[in-house]
């Protein structure tokens, strides 16, 4: 069988536990994949500050794959290495869209040279979804009157919290109107009753941000463990030397990947990642 020498693992739904928790088990299990010489990056639809807390508790600061592969940033040094923002044009017409139907439109930010996470529409009020989500991650937010009209030098991705019947149409009507020039993806947070629908450039997935990090340590793509639960983990299963969905995971991800595990609330992600140490298909990666 062949050896493995990087897992790139997913947050939310795969790594996280149903209450959004990293459990005693599964950071044992990251743990014990550092100490056999595995590379582990964490690829997450979230941004650094939105997942600072959970790297924190399990104790491994990584070069990560953040905001679906738009950005890879060192987090052990808090330096960023590659990001993709959208084209600010193309960013104020979303946004314009978005908000010509009523949304209050959240427009990520590279928080650095922003100095913010988010902007959000000023003339529409966030729903209850995304004030939670902000409170829980601590994420900064700054309201803009109307993200239609604003310069976006610093935005990554464009989105909206809505009911999954409203993102549904939405959807289609985007797909109709700007084409090939955006990808947008609808996905849900069960543990903070989240579902959004996430606008960005056509470049970006999570795949092409694992790749920057495997060609730093020069590990092949054959070499990759990828393993998630949603559409935006579809590239990097897909693509990866074994791709891997969690049991939890919507049956179109269950559909590419090669193997399906245990669900997350069975703790599906560590016992894998414990079957992968102790079958010996660790190749340790050189530092």
């Amino acid at each position: 069988m062949a050896q493995y020498r990087m897992i790139a693992i997913d947050l939310d739904g795969t790594l996280l536990s149903p209450k959004g928790e990293v459990t005693a088990r599964a950071k044992e299990a990251v743990q014990r994949c550092l100490s056999a010489g595995l590379l582990v990056c964490f690829a997450t639809g979230r941004n650094w500050t939105e997942s600072r807390d959970i790297l924190d508790t399990v104790e491994h600061w990584p070069t990560a794959v953040f905001v679906g592969g738009a950005m890879v940033i060192d987090t052990e040094k808090d330096v960023t290495l590659h990001r993709t923002l959208m084209q600010p044009a193309l960013a104020a017409e979303v946004c314009e869209y978005l908000e010509g139907h009523g949304h209050a439109v959240l427009a990520l930010q590279d928080t650095g040279p922003a100095g913010v996470d988010y902007l959000v529409s000023g003339n529409v009020p966030p729903d209850a979804a995304t004030r939670q989500w902000m409170e829980v991650t601590r994420a900064s937010l700054r309201r803009v009157d109307r993200l239609g009209s604003y310069p976006h030098e610093h935005t990554i991705r464009v989105g909206i919290c809505a009911t999954p019947g409203d993102i549904k149409a939405l959807s289609r009507e985007l797909a109709e109107r700007f084409g090939e020039r955006i990808v947008y993806q609808s996905l849900t947070v069960p543990a903070y009753g989240v579902e959004v629908l996430e606008i960005f450039d056509p470049a970006v997935n999570k795949w092409e941000g694992i790749l920057h990090v495997a060609r730093r340590h020069g590990v092949e793509p054959g070499q990759i463990v990828a393993i998630g639960d949603d559409v935006n983990d579809i590239p990097m299963i897909r693509n990866a030397g074994l791709g891997v969905a969690m049991g939890n995971a919507r049956p179109e991800v269950q559909a590419v990947a090669k193997r399906v595990i245990g669900k997350n609330v069975d703790e599906g992600l560590a016992q894998f990642l414990d079957e992968l140490v102790e079958a010996h298909l660790v190749e340790p990666v050189a530092e």
